[in-house]
This record gives structure tokens, sequence and C-alpha cells, in this order.
């Protein structure tokens, strides 16, 4: 058995994580557009909380060298805080630039957190059970999104932001208890260069690997992906007030799409055993846009089954794609070669998301994510044509 006392300290920290994160953007997101009304300031918020995975590969250097362990206690703290000053700007009615200054810093702790988490996984399970200790870890991760999707909206109408924003920065401090408890071996330098270590060095190392030609052919449809995903996902608290007018809409609308990915995790082991690499990728960008498209177009509570279907395939696609890319660098340099890949698929995340909050105020919410469920179709069929997604292997054996 591949469980162990590290690997559940760190699943229940991811735990803990993922559910401050998933809350306090659920609730920020929907607070925005509360006061605003508007796409446009949503579309600044999903910017401003994308904007800092650009960045990413700045850090890998970091990831890989430093003390994970203390990182992981240190920003979970520093969340806490920032949750606490977004609270102090909420409760003094101060202005809406304000809080969206906050947003990139508490994003940036977020992102600079999860890499640590994935290059840990391959310390503590062999290399054989990645699959299944990445499945468990989304699995953890979407089921705890997908209770708090759920009650999100519904904590909102009932109690108060500010209330959900309190609950939230305990979250975040009891995450650091489990981080504490983590005993990782060489989590400092220890390289026998290390006196000719630089930070430069090891960022051009990161970036050389994935430049190879291999790597960028995978990493190009999910750069398009990720920009689709994020113009599609900041319109989501707009289709659920133009659907059906109530905080608890959006939430549910979420709860939807969190069981999904978290189907779509628990199969991943079994389809990644069974189905080949290109044909997994193909068939879940297609069948994604597709159910957004069929769901959108049939309109009232189907919307919510079809989010649910769509979300099955990013579920399947997220696993698959993590473990890829911890299997193909060496051990040493997962930080680096993750954050890279992170920064290079999310580039135009940003960008995306302010598509987002700018042409639905011109053609409105639901025929501009019709667009973009039909642009996600035609990606997935055009990688047909592809032949290193096409023919690319999968293998998750010793």
């Amino acid at each position: 058995m591949f469980i162990n006392k590290n690997f559940t300290n760190l699943l229940f920290g991811r735990f803990l994580i993922n559910l401050g994160d998933s809350l306090y953007y659920i609730t920020i997101m929907w607070m925005v557009f509360d006061l605003t009304n508007n796409t446009l300031y949503t579309g600044i918020a999903g910017a401003l909380f994308l904007l800092p995975e650009v960045f990413s590969f700045l850090y890998g250097p970091v990831i890989d060298r430093a003390n994970k362990k203390n990182i992981l206690v240190l920003f979970s703290l520093l969340q806490a805080l920032l949750l606490f000053i977004i609270l102090f700007i909420y409760a003094n009615h101060l202005s809406i630039y304000a809080i969206l200054l906050v947003l990139p810093f508490l994003a940036f702790l977020s992102e600079f957190t999860y890499p640590i988490e994935g290059t840990l996984i391959p310390k503590f399970v062999e290399k054989k059970d990645l699959t299944k200790a990445n499945s468990m870890m989304s699995v953890a991760a979407n089921g705890v999104e997908l209770f708090f999707n759920a009650i999100s909206g519904i904590l909102i109408a009932a109690t108060s932001i500010y209330t959900i924003l309190v609950g939230n920065i305990s979250i975040f401090i009891l995450a650091t208890i489990f981080f504490s408890l983590l005993k990782i071996k060489g989590s400092t330098k220890t390289e026998k260069d290390q006196g000719e270590y630089t930070y430069f060095s090891d960022l051009k190392i990161g970036l050389k690997f994935v430049s190879k030609r291999e790597i960028l052919e995978l990493m190009i449809p999910f750069l398009i992906l990720n920009f689709l995903l994020a113009s599609l996902t900041v319109n989501l608290p707009a289709i659920s007030q133009e659907s059906f007018e109530s905080a608890s809409s959006y939430g549910i609308l979420l709860t939807a799409s969190g069981l999904g990915s978290m189907v779509g995790a628990i199969v991943s082991d079994f389809v990644s055993k069974r189905v080949k690499f290109g044909a997994i990728v193909i068939g879940t960008i297609v069948l994604y846009g597709a159910f957004w498209l069929i769901g959108l177009s049939i309109g009232g509570h189907f919307i919510y089954l079809f989010a649910f279907l769509a979300s099955i395939s990013i579920g399947v696609i997220n696993v698959i794609f993590s473990v890829l890319f911890q299997q193909l660098p060496p051990e040493n340099m997962i930080g680096r070669v993750g954050t890279a890949i992170s920064s290079l698929t999310t580039l135009f995340m940003p960008l995306g998301a302010l598509l987002g909050g700018i042409v639905p105020q011109l053609i409105g919410s639901k025929p501009y994510v019709s667009g973009i469920a039909i642009f996600i179709m035609i990606l997935g069929v055009s990688l047909v044509f592809v032949k290193s997604i096409r023919t690319k292997s999968y293998i998750t054996e010793n």
C-alpha cells in the first residue's frame, strides 16, 4: 500500500488548501459581480487570479532547491493574512479596486504551493503508483470543492461574506498544522554542485527542457484550451444570474462541475490503462465543448447536468496531464519543469479572462460561452491531425 504518514499529511494539507482556495474564489468572484453587476469586473478579477500562474516558471528553481515544508507552512499563513486584509476592506466598504489589488498576491501564494505539492508526490510514492496518488489528490481536492461549491451560494445568501471569509482564514491556519507534520528528507539543497548553483542556471535548465519540440507539441494544445476555459469560466456568475437570479445557483453550477471533475479523476486511472493518450486528449476536449453547447442550447436546469458531464472530461485530462509531466523530467527537475510548463500552458489565460469579461458586454454571456464551446470542439478535432498527440504513449508502469 503506497499510503504513508507523509502522503496522508500532504493529502489533508492539500485538501484544506483547495477548500480555502475554492471558497475564497467563489466568494470573491460572486462579491465582485454582486457589487458591480458587470462581467468586465469579473473578467478583471479572473485575470488577476490567473496572472501569477503565467510567471510561475520564475520560481521553479526555488521550489526544487528550497525547504518545501517551510514554504508550505509560511505561505499558508500568508494566505490567511491576505484574506484578513480583504475582510478588512470589505467590512469598511472600501473601493472594489482595493479588493482587486490584493487578488494577484493571494493567487501567487496558491500558485507557489501547488507545484511544491506536485514535486513531493513522487518522493512519497513509487512511480507505478503515481497515477493512483495523483487521482487521490485530485479526488480529495475536487471532493472538498464539490461540497463547498454546493453550499457556497447558500452560505452567501444565508450568512454573509464576512462570516465566510472568517471561516476561510481558519481553514488556512489549519492547513499549516498538517504541512508542519511533513518529514521530508533532502528538502534543502543537497546536490554536489551546490557551490556552483545559481538561480538563473537552474531556470535556464528548466526552460531548456520544456523547449524540446516533443514537449512544446504537447503543451500548445493545452495553452489554447486554457485560454478558452478561462474565457468561459469568468462568465459562470453571469450565466447563473441570467438563468436563475440567485447566489445559490452559482454554487449549484460549480457543484455540478466539481462533481464531474471528481468523477473524471476517479476513472482516470482506469481510462489511462485502456485508452491511448491521444484518444483521451482528443475525446475529452471534444466532449467538453459539446456538452457545454448542448446544455446552453437546452437551457434551464439542464445546464447543471451538462456542466457535470463536461467536467468529467476535464477531471480525466487534468490527472493524466499531471502524471505525464511528473514522469518526463528527472525527479530533481520536477519543480523547474512543472512551473515552466504551467507558465506556458497558462500564458494566455489572463487575456482569455479579460476577453470573457469584455465581449459578453456586447453579445451576452450565453452566446459568448456557446461560441467558446464551439471553438473548444474545433480544437479537439484539429488534434487528430497532430501526430505527436495522436501517437503519444502514456506509461505508468516501472
